[in-house]
């Protein structure tokens, strides 16, 4: 009988001592509140993600048309460069806050090269430096109720960050960038944490997204402050939607520099500036307006890896 009893005893603590492992390894992999998200809902909001055009112009806004490649802005060498983005893939994170609300960080990751056209005799050359930038979003998804259970209809997006990415080698910062919207602004310090709402505001640390009509009154301008380690001026461009009546494309613009300040520790603060534009034929959609800082020697030297920062915000034009 003790035996038995000694069996059912050290049978009981096995048993307890598994469970107890499991709860432990469960709680090690759920950070803070967040609790695990479905792969049914995960792909519900998958598949809303992949047909909005706010997660899937990163690739074509940031193209540059080679080897037709922009001018730069000095007559001194290189002459022009652009990017050629040969593949983009897509990966999504979830982070479930509560019953009904799931965080998703949307990653595209952008590869290619980068064309250099470069002045020489009898005709010109072009050198070639490989490109991976990473380019993040956030978006923001409410479970609302329907009649029956569709996964798809079931989640709904209610708010979009800003843009935040470029290469993982980065010599310089982006500190804010300044949308001016008509006679709207837009202040950007971390466009990450900046939640834009879809529909009406709802809460006061959120804006809504900024609704735009076609108006040859509409203006568009953008000053971002960049934080660098170059001596020289850096390379800020923006990439803006441009339409013609076949359709939308993007357009890179370079931004003047308005000012520019040693901070002492063999760094400086610039702040660059863009012209002023309008859409009087404007298509209604959701785009996205892209900021992008490029270190100058990523252009100038063609030994230097190339060397970004990006930031973006979304907007409507209806």
């Amino acid at each position: 009988m003790k035996q038995y009893f000694f069996v059912f005893c050290a049978s009981l603590f096995l048993l307890l001592f598994v469970i107890g492992c499991e709860k432990s390894s469960n709680m090690a992999t759920q950070p803070g509140n967040s609790m695990p998200v479905s792969q049914q809902n995960q792909a519900a909001m998958a598949s809303l993600i992949a047909q909005d055009q706010l997660f899937t112009t990163d690739q074509t806004a940031l193209s540059d048309a080679v080897p037709a490649l922009a001018k730069t802005d000095t007559a001194i060498l290189p002459r022009g460069w652009g990017r050629k983005i040969e593949n983009a893939t897509r990966s999504v994170t979830y982070n479930q806050l509560n019953d009904t609300t799931v965080i998703a960080t949307v990653t595209n990751t952008l590869t290619g090269q980068v064309w250099i056209r470069i002045k020489r005799s009898p005709k010109d050359t072009i050198i070639y430096k490989p490109l991976s930038e990473t380019i993040i979003h956030r978006v923001e998804f409410s479970q609302v109720p329907v009649s029956g259970f569709d996964s798809l209809r079931n989640w709904k997006m209610v708010a979009i960050s800003g843009v935040q990415g470029g290469t993982n080698n980065s010599g310089l910062i982006i500190q804010n960038v300044t949308f001016y919207m008509n006679t709207d602004t837009i202040s950007v310090t971390d466009p990450l944490d900046s939640l834009f709402q879809v529909a009406h505001m709802t809460h006061s640390r959120r804006w809504g997204i900024r609704e735009l009509q076609p108006s040859s009154a509409a203006s568009f301008e953008v000053q971002v402050t960049v934080k660098s380690t170059g001596p020289d001026s850096d390379i800020v461009v923006n990439h803006r939607p441009f339409w013609f009546s076949s359709g939308c494309m993007y357009r890179r613009a370079s931004m003047a520099l308005v000012s520019s300040v040693s901070n002492g520790d063999g760094t400086f603060t610039r702040v660059y500036q863009s012209d002023r534009w309008v859409w009087p034929s404007a298509f209604a959609g959701r785009y996205l307006v892209y900021v992008g800082a490029i270190t100058r020697q990523s252009i100038y030297d063609d030994q230097a890896p190339f060397s970004s920062n990006i930031w973006a915000i979304p907007y409507v034009v209806e």
